[in-house]
């Protein structure tokens, strides 16, 4: 098979280097790809929102399969395109897409077919949120419509936080066009979980719950960012809340994708949190998410092409998904200093895993993010540069193997944080 991702961040050399293991796959084309992709698979340099070149190539080149790791490409409608020549695609049309592409919308959906999600409201006037927000009860939730790479959601705690908060994503447009329409949302209070379910249309399967840390400091502080670790699978999912998840969010999801005629097929990503109510749906992604696709890839038996051919030919009720018996994955994230805010690129990167002892090395792996190569030197390309991953039979030895790995690399203003893996007071109440 050759294989097409779209992507160039750590999520797209997790999917790589899964596929590169696959006797099914001959070859692997990433667009843009990253320094650590290069090492394996044909990079080609274009953009994961230059849909007229991606499409270009594909009906030049006829990829067997593509697999999208960003949102903002579906949300564009890469998938229609693709499959509107016959390509076999991973990920969902554009009308699908919207759940991630427009808060406002999902949540006007949700709240139609009484799906339990927090109360919101919606603005398109930065005076007129700002003056319902000092109404309003803190703290709040203030998020950017559009689509913001994961960091449009800022917390308020009173009124003057708020006010700055709204006229940040409104008039100085923080995120770009994601802040010209604005939610007020009500704050809950619970533990935040990330839980991954495929869809082929018809069917679903529930993939895998994850815990992700969204505070770029250690104990939950800080600005949110698009994610500083991730640990899978979660010690909170057993049967009953499984059972809970399906009963009061993805049945009535699954009637009210029916009922709006929505085709979905594709991973669908449920940023819920579990409330002392029970679980309520905080935002709806896309794609796998970054960088929770790190801890569930490695830990994963089954296929990555048998799961996309299962989506694809709607024959999910067939598919048995297997994980590695025991397996506890976890990911530290490396970013650059000042990350999610102002940074610097073209710092030079050292990786040196000669003092990882065996073991070590085969139960851990440096994924890359944002990094390239620049006269034969590779150097930091954006705000996340790698995520070390570890894994064992413990979530004890997940942690310290990837602490271990992450300890091989170097570049100058690397931070990181150092309580990933642990579900304490702190995360609970982020």
């Amino acid at each position: 098979m050759k294989i097409l991702v779209i992507g160039g961040g750590g999520r797209e050399h997790a999917l790589c280097w899964a596929l590169k293991k696959d006797p099914a796959v001959k070859e692997i084309f990433v667009a843009p790809g990253n320094g650590g992709t290069e090492e394996f698979c044909n990079n080609l340099p274009i953009s994961v929102c230059d849909i007229d070149n991606l499409f270009q190539w594909a009906r030049e080149k006829r990829p067997d399969l593509t697999v999208v790791g960003p949102e903002a490409p579906l949300c564009d409608g890469i998938a229609d395109k693709f499959k509107s020549i016959g390509l076999k695609i991973m990920g969902p049309k554009k009308r699908a897409a919207r759940l991630e592409g427009s808060k406002a919308w999902t949540k006007e959906f949700l709240l139609h077919y009484k799906i339990p999600t927090a109360e919101a409201h919606i603005f398109e006037n930065p005076l007129d949120a700002i003056s319902f927000s000092a109404s309003f009860k803190f703290p709040q939730v203030i998020k950017a419509d559009g689509l913001a790479s994961g960091k449009g959601v800022l917390i308020a705690h009173d009124r003057e936080q708020a006010e700055y908060s709204i006229r940040k994503l409104m008039n100085q447009r923080l995120f770009g066009a994601a802040g010209k329409k604005i939610l007020v949302e009500e704050f809950l209070e619970g533990i935040e979980l990330s839980l991954f379910f495929l869809l082929d249309g018809k069917n679903y399967k529930i993939l895998a719950a994850v815990h992700d840390y969204k505070r770029i400091e250690d104990s939950n502080k800080g600005l949110n960012t698009g994610g500083m670790g991730a640990f899978f699978p979660s010690p909170l999912f057993d049967e009953r809340l499984k059972n809970s998840i399906e009963k009061n969010i993805i049945f009535p999801l699954m009637e009210a994708l029916k009922q709006e005629a929505i085709d979905y097929q594709g991973v669908l990503y449920a940023g819920l949190i579990i409330t002392r109510d029970g679980p309520m749906v905080l935002e709806f992604n896309v794609r796998l998410g970054d960088p929770e696709a790190q801890v569930i890839i490695p830990a994963l038996d089954t296929s990555l092409v048998e799961i996309a051919n299962a989506i694809a030919d709607r024959k999910l009720d067939e598919l048995q998904i297997q994980f590695k018996n025991d397996i506890h994955c976890v990911g530290v994230v490396l970013a650059s200093k000042g990350y999610p805010e102002t940074f610097e690129v073209g710092k030079e990167i050292t990786i040196d895993d000669k003092k990882l002892t065996e073991e070590e090395r085969s139960n851990s792996h440096l994924f890359h993010s944002g990094t390239k190569r620049i006269n034969g030197k590779l150097v930091t390309s954006g705000g996340r540069v790698f995520c070390a991953v570890g894994w064992g039979q413990s979530l004890e030895k997940g942690i310290a193997f990837a602490y271990r790995r992450l300890s091989t690399a170097r570049f100058e203003g690397m931070i990181h944080r150092n309580d990933i893996g642990q579900l304490n007071s702190a995360y609970l109440k982020s």
